[in-house]
């Protein structure tokens, strides 16, 4: 079925749009892209200023302002580590003053919706979570225009997050009725969130899985034949929160009593200035600016091991944005995560990593000299050209076109 002849209409609601950047961020753009291959896309998403541009004879971006304080505290790779932990702080503050900071954003982009709407109307739209003021947009149009389907896009969890606190899931909850009343659908980037949403939203008849992936077609050419004169491990995104290298650390000046001819260096590319470095390592960690993100999967075809890092924190079916990308370079992962998750099956299922729980040192320790020894032996094992295929963002959008063609086809 060629959906774009029929032109067929979807309308995407999200705050996460490029030009900025994130895990989020290339989510949404690869559903906007691939969708507007075969659908006419229109996007309702934030920006500095008020704005429509015409990327395409198929894709339209709508930009809408926001005036609050959140978008001058956001995080900046430049800044300093008081800095930026100054930022988080307000961040967090405000959060807790202002009950929904993107009221004026959700208000006039719902506003903009609805006048679309009026002269050429949408068949379905989709609206993606985190934050919740797209659902909120997405559900206050549904409730005018009913037959339209809604597709509640879940990239985490919502109330069943261990992380939050107990205002903020109460409020989450009164989300999680609105998609449960008025969504025709959920899309979630794992099984286990998925499932979750399952027993929160039974009225909600169609649930489909649509991971995040890579979204690149730089082929690695030479993937065993690094000849580094120094063991190089790669770090590429952000720490925060738990998420932060103080074991491996301790791991590493383990190592070197040990395992002293170990030459190694930590590569860090795109981080703040947030975490610690030992002294004993400050000569052998590194810290690199961001990179663009075809920049970035070369530098990640060009180390030993790329290094993911995921908390054992109570949340379940967390992949990591990263873990697709390092998994696309096939270079050998080390990762610090639950074992108990997607991540350490997926990984484990691909055959193409090391893998330790992220709060047990002396796994992480003989980890790393696992590393060490199939370096010298040269057995690095990774995904398979077919297995890094499978994994790309257009095969994930297809799944998410199949449900679309099933919704509006009713």
């Amino acid at each position: 079925m060629n959906s774009q002849k029929s032109n067929k209409r979807i309308a995407l609601i999200t705050t996460w749009y490029p030009p900025i950047t994130g895990i989020a961020v290339s989510r949404m753009d690869s559903f906007a892209n691939y969708l507007s291959e075969d659908f006419t896309v229109e996007v309702f998403c934030l920006g500095d200023k008020k704005e429509t541009i015409k990327k395409s004879k198929s894709l339209i971006v709508h930009y809408i302002m926001s005036n609050n304080l959140f978008n001058k505290l956001k995080s900046n790779q430049k800044d300093f580590k008081i800095i930026h932990n100054f930022k988080t702080v307000l961040r967090i503050l405000l959060k807790k003053v202002i009950k929904s900071p993107l009221n004026s954003w959700k208000n006039d982009t719902l506003f903009d919706l609805k006048g679309i709407h009026e002269k050429e109307p949408f068949d379905l739209i989709i609206s993606s979570f985190s934050p919740s003021e797209s659902h909120v947009v997405a559900s206050e149009f549904c409730q005018i225009h009913s037959s339209v389907p809604w597709i509640a896009d879940m990239r985490d969890e919502m109330s069943t997050n261990p992380t939050i606190d107990g205002i903020t899931k109460s409020n989450l909850h009164n989300i999680e009725n609105l998609v449960n009343k008025y969504a025709s659908a959920i899309t979630s980037v794992s099984e286990p969130i998925l499932n979750d949403f399952k027993l929160i939203c039974p009225k909600v008849s169609l649930f489909e899985e649509v991971r995040n992936g890579y979204n690149h077609l730089l082929v690695n050419q030479n993937q065993n034949s690094l000849n580094n004169s120094t063991f190089t491990f790669g770090f590429f995104g952000s720490f925060y929160g738990a998420v932060k290298p103080d074991l491996f650390f301790e791991a590493l000046m383990k190592i070197l009593l040990s395992v002293p001819e170990f030459d190694f260096q930590f590569e860090v590319y795109g981080a703040h200035k947030n975490f610690n470095i030992p002294t004993k390592l400050k000569n052998k960690v590194h810290i690199f600016p961001h990179l663009p993100y075809e920049q970035a999967i070369l530098k990640m075809q060009k180390m030993d091991v790329n290094v993911l890092f995921i908390p054992n924190n109570g949340r379940k079916g967390i992949y990591s944005g990263k873990l697709f990308d390092y998994i696309s370079v096939q270079r050998p992962i080390f990762a610090m995560l639950d074992k108990k998750d997607v991540a350490f099956d997926l990984i484990k299922e691909l055959n193409c990593g090391y893998l330790a729980e992220f709060n047990d040192i002396d796994e992480i320790v003989d980890a790393i000299k696992k590393i060490i020894k199939d370096k010298t032996e040269g057995v690095f094992d990774v995904a398979s050209t077919s297995q890094v295929e499978s994994l790309h963002r257009r095969n994930q959008v297809q799944k998410l076109k199949t449900l679309i063609n099933n919704l509006i086809s009713k």
